[in-house]
């Protein structure tokens, strides 16, 4: 099949060859391909050809990968709405303000006798701060986004069988982690993924805190230690069966080190009167969660309290179509947003506006960077190594 250039993908002459699905047929027609002068694509190669060709722009491009590595509904739905192009209209526009606040700016330094540039100060302060909000409106996002992209981390903690295996069971629907009445079932880090409503958690089980001679089982607990901070949220397991004390010393394990502790009571079957338990002491972390990880009671609650605490990242929803999950473009946003705020510094301080113009500058360098009108090779290399062949 033959598509011509410039409407093609990469905006080139493109010649694709579709064959039956033989191994051995796509290796003779390589070979022939190849002794005519052909050369192997490089990884992300033809998306490479489309950026330099300015078919799209280097977010677009980076859209792509996002695309293939997603891993829930929601990443998914951000990349395609990367690629098409709801982030680099964004952030054209505000590239497009900065260029206009420089151009009014190096207009009056250029040609002082003609009274060209010579904004007031109120109208540059409010025209910054319109740039600053958006820029921060973005960068705001990357919390939200980052947990898109990786999922939302949830450790399981608590003693020796309290049920977090049983709780991983549960949620992820099989038999994933071993559960027995023997105390320490559970050595290993057990990591899996679940998506509910779009999202995609990462749970992580681990071994139970507590007293132990065995040696193993010490490993395994300064292992389960050494998570905290990795994680989101701590989901710390309570048996409802146990006495009131129990949970205080694997509970004082977590507090320097968890972001989120919540407290979930579990086998609540055995000792329906532990419903509407307050643990106190333990104002940091949320409460009133009550389940039996064995029957699924009090699972949907968890669940939606989940969904509502990933959500609950973005604060302004209006954002939701712009959402940052990619570093290289949270780093760029940040140093626009920090140029952007010492413009506006050098205005409260009435500074040489030739001050002024140069972090607007390196603001607009910085926006310039994230779409690809300015980019080196290096930067170049790295984005599309990421790329599987033939993308």
């Amino acid at each position: 099949v033959f598509m011509a250039g410039p409407h093609s993908f990469t905006g080139e002459d493109v010649a694709e060859f579709h064959l039956h699905g033989s191994p051995l047929l796509a290796r003779q027609l390589l070979r022939s391909l190849f002794s005519a002068g052909a050369t192997p694509a490089t990884p992300g190669e033809f998306t490479k050809r489309a950026f330099l060709n300015g078919k799209i722009d280097l977010i677009q491009a980076e859209a792509v990968c996002d695309l293939i590595e997603a891993t829930s509904s929601k990443a998914l739905a951000l990349a395609g709405g990367r690629l098409q192009g709801e982030l680099s209209r964004t952030a054209t526009q505000i590239g497009e303000e900065l260029r206009e606040a420089l151009a009014e700016i190096e207009a009056g330094l250029d040609f002082p006798e003609e009274d060209l540039g010579n904004l007031a100060v109120e109208t540059k302060l409010n025209l910054f701060g319109q740039i600053e909000k958006r820029l921060d409106a973005l960068v705001t996002t990357c919390a939200y986004g980052q947990n898109v992209r990786e999922g939302f981390k949830v450790l399981l903690w608590g003693r020796p069988n309290v049920g977090k295996s049983s709780l991983l069971n549960m949620l992820l629907g099989q038999e994933r982690a071993i559960v027995t009445e023997v105390s320490g079932t559970t050595r290993d880090l057990i990591e899996e993924s679940l998506e509910l409503e779009g999202f995609r958690f990462v749970f992580c089980d681990t071994a139970g805190v507590g007293e132990s001679l065995d040696k193993v089982e010490k490993i395994a607990m300064e292992r389960a230690k050494q998570r905290i901070p990795w994680a989101d949220l701590v989901l710390y397991l309570v048996d409802a069966d146990a006495g009131d004390h129990d949970w205080k010393e694997a509970f004082e394990l977590l507090t320097p080190h968890a972001k989120k502790i919540w407290i979930v009571t579990n086998k609540i079957d055995l000792n329906p009167a532990a419903y509407g338990l307050n643990y106190e002491h333990a104002s940091i972390a949320r409460q009133g969660f009550f389940i039996s990880a064995k029957h699924g009671d009090g699972l949907d609650e968890l669940k939606q309290a989940l969904i509502q605490e990933f959500s609950s990242n973005l604060i302004d929803q209006s954002h939701a179509n712009q959402i940052v999950t990619n570093e290289r473009h949270r780093d760029c946003l940040v140093r626009a947003l920090a140029a952007v705020r010492r413009a506006t510094q050098t205005v409260h301080q009435k500074l040489p506006e030739e001050i002024t113009a140069l972090e607007l500058r390196s603001a607009l360098n910085a926006m310039n960077e994230l779409i690809g009108a300015t980019t080196n090779e290096d930067i170049l290399g790295r984005i599309f190594s990421r790329f599987c062949i033939g993308k």
